[in-house]
């Protein structure tokens, strides 16, 4: 559902985006502004087109199809960044959108997109620097997935929160509930509940005033 504009006017994308390849692509699109928690793309669409971000965060992530449905994110947009262009191929959504909190965009047609790929270099050199660093991530979060445990994947989300020098290109939410770490990390809120109670109560981390989780000591390599 489309809201009411109320936030950074078009002639405001260029100090916006920051690569000046998909500055002229934003140009070329349409602005819409989505209420939090709206779903801007599902898994297994069939819609062509390309988001990107201008203000606030949308949180791109992946359900389980079995009897007891689980989220896993995939990662985090903030501004001046891009997302959907998995389906520029024709193919269906390969994963979800959804917006954390009221977000601004820009949507471009796949036709138009594809249309100044074929005509712009940069372009297409900026969307393959954009895979490398999304195949890099994908490659830790499968390696975390398979061998690593909850406790250290835990950890893991929680040292990258507290070093935005982490983030590999993806934009940091300052502020996670449980139930948003476990969906990063894969695994139920209690267990990521259990966990925490437990660092903070041995004194590896603490819980500020706004909700976040800093680490205030070496965290144990197992719990």
């Amino acid at each position: 559902m489309l809201m009411k504009t109320e936030f950074a006017p078009t002639n405001l994308i260029v100090d916006i985006i920051v690569h000046p390849a998909f500055q002229c692509l934003a140009n070329l699109g349409e602005i819409r502004n989505y209420k939090r928690n709206t779903v801007v793309i599902h898994e297994g669409d069939k819609t062509g087109g390309l988001f990107i971000v201008l203000t606030r965060r949308m949180r791109v992530f992946a359900m389980s199809d079995d009897n007891r449905p689980r989220e896993i994110t995939l990662s985090i947009c903030g501004p001046g960044q891009c997302t959907g262009e998995m389906s520029l191929d024709g193919s269906k959504r390969s994963a979800s959108i959804i917006t954390l909190v009221p977000t601004q965009c820009v949507c471009v047609d796949a036709s138009v997109v594809q249309e100044q790929l074929s005509i712009s270099p940069d372009l297409a050199i900026a969307f393959m620097q954009q895979a490398f660093v999304r195949a890099r991530h994908a490659t830790q979060v499968t390696r975390h997935a398979l061998f690593s445990d909850t406790y250290s994947r835990l950890t893991a989300l929680l040292k990258r929160q507290n070093d935005p020098a982490t983030s590999q290109g993806f934009a940091q939410v300052p502020t996670l509930t449980h139930a948003q770490m476990a969906q990063q990390i894969g695994c139920s809120r209690e267990m990521v509940s259990r966990i925490l109670k437990d660092l903070v109560l041995g004194g590896y981390v603490v819980r500020e005033s706004d909700k976040t989780y800093q680490v205030r000591s070496q965290l144990p390599a197992r719990w």
